[in-house]
């Protein structure tokens, strides 16, 4: 075990894969010396991306952490390969394919990385475990963006051709609409909040253990509401006709101050002209949810008007995903984070994929235990962030001064308050790579 910085290593192990050659390669950070890693740090900025063990393993067999629209791209590969072997038809494999589904989030974009800090810790209890890279070495052509709703220290690695101002701009209206998105709990968005309203409609006031027809929006109504002009500051309607509502209301915490986003619409439908000529011309937010209860015809005009607006913004952010090329870090330019007890099963691990990392890094077994992921519990973030910053000698103001955002002043949003307020941010921000050099640029927002 060393504490000395990997001088020359090769990017891989090749045949010296064995558990005693990768041994070699260990650092304990809990005895390091500060700054043991600089050198391959030479910006004094890292990159941490952590997963579940099961995703850890999936990470050491592919060879490189994916953003899962290639993860996605390869399945479908694989599935079609494996019936076409089998002699099915074209028509069956299409009709497989189908079944095959991915989250439009940000794991589709690209990778988040937590970068010279660490907030966002996905993993399994007890056995956290990531990944740690210099940006010079894993970025190549790709950039460094600020994503929609980040966590605090969260930077997200796409595509050179993403213009991130456009597609987390489509992106926020999207979520904010719920375009046909089933679950089952209310969510803070317009079809979600519909789709409730009227369950409860249906169900009136029946026990209901599980909160399935509880209606914000009822609560909401009953409380009488807000004025036109309240409502009116948080949309716009654009000069195309279309309708784009505030994105820190899809940030809510369902409290009393908590303001459906379809109410927020029906207010735009009511500026829009879209109830004159009926009898619910003149009528405010309140009165035409309440006429809802006697003719649901009305909340289903309302939906399917929803429906016309969160098509429109899914067809926008599809096309700026499109441009989401495929970005990769490889395993062998970055380094393992794992415990001291769990490091014997990981080396069994890496022999058998034959994917080995630059080095292997070990936290305090007993600091580091709790994973945060929009959790009640806090999480070992800041252990583990102190940790891999006093051993890679990372820049404590990377943030403050280069990016030139204060994190830990950001409001935060969210029901677990895990990412930060979007209006407080901008996404102008880019990180990138030249000449071997990290550059932090401010695109020209058009």
């Amino acid at each position: 075990m060393s504490d000395v910085p990997f001088a020359g290593a090769e990017s891989s192990f090749n045949t010296e894969n064995s558990a005693e050659k990768l041994r070699e390669r260990v650092i304990d950070m809990t005895m390091a010396r500060e700054g043991a890693l600089a050198p391959d740090f030479k910006s004094g900025t890292y990159l941490f991306h952590s997963a579940t063990v099961d995703g850890i393993e999936g990470i050491f067999e592919s060879g490189e952490i994916l953003n899962a629209g290639e993860i996605y791209e390869r399945k479908l590969a694989a599935k079609s390969a494996e019936m076409a072997a089998e002699g099915r038809s074209e028509e069956e494999i299409i009709k497989e394919l189908r079944k095959i589904t991915i989250k439009r989030n940000s794991g589709q974009e690209g990778i988040s990385w937590s970068v010279n800090g660490i907030d966002a810790m996905p993993g399994t209890r007890g056995r956290i475990a990531g990944f740690v890279a210099a940006p010079e070495l894993v970025l190549g052509e790709d950039k460094l963006v600020i994503p929609s709703r980040p966590a605090p220290y969260e930077l997200l690695q796409v595509s050179s051709d993403v213009n991130a101002e456009k597609l987390f701009e489509t992106k926020k209206q999207y979520e904010m609409w719920g375009y046909k998105e089933v679950n089952l709990s209310e969510r803070a968005t317009v079809e979600s909040g519909l789709i409730r309203y009227k369950q409860n409609i249906d169900h009136g006031d029946e026990p209901d253990k599980y909160g399935l027809y509880s209606s914000h929006l009822r609560k909401m109504c009953e409380r009488g509401g807000l004025s036109a002009d309240e409502l009116r500051k948080h949309f716009e309607i654009t000069e195309d006709g279309h309708v784009k509502i505030d994105e820190d209301l899809h940030q809510q915490k369902f409290d009393e101050q908590y303001l459906p986003p379809a109410a927020v619409f029906t207010q735009a439908l009511i500026d829009q002209g879209k109830f004159n000529g009926s009898i619910l011309e003149g009528k405010n937010v309140v009165e035409i949810f309440n006429a809802c209860k006697e003719n649901q015809k009305i909340i289903l005009f309302i939906l399917g008007q929803a429906r016309q607006e969160g098509g429109y913004y899914a067809d926008a952010y599809g096309a700026e995903l499109d441009k989401a090329k495929k970005v990769g870090a490889k395993v062998e330019d970055m380094y393992f984070v794992t415990s001291h007890k769990d490091l014997d099963g990981w080396l069994k691990v890496i022999e058998k994929t034959g994917h080995s990392p630059r080095g292997i890094l070990l936290y305090d077994d007993e600091k580091v235990v709790k994973e945060n992921f929009a959790s009640d519990e806090r999480g070992d973030c800041d252990e583990l962030s102190d940790e891999i910053g006093k051993t890679l000698g990372a820049d404590k103001d990377f943030w403050s001064k280069r990016i030139g955002l204060d994190v830990e002043n950001i409001t935060r949003a969210g029901t677990k308050g895990q990412v930060l307020k979007d209006s407080e941010l901008s996404h102008d921000i880019e990180v990138k790579v030249s000449d071997g050099e990290l550059q932090i640029t401010r695109r020209e927002i058009k």
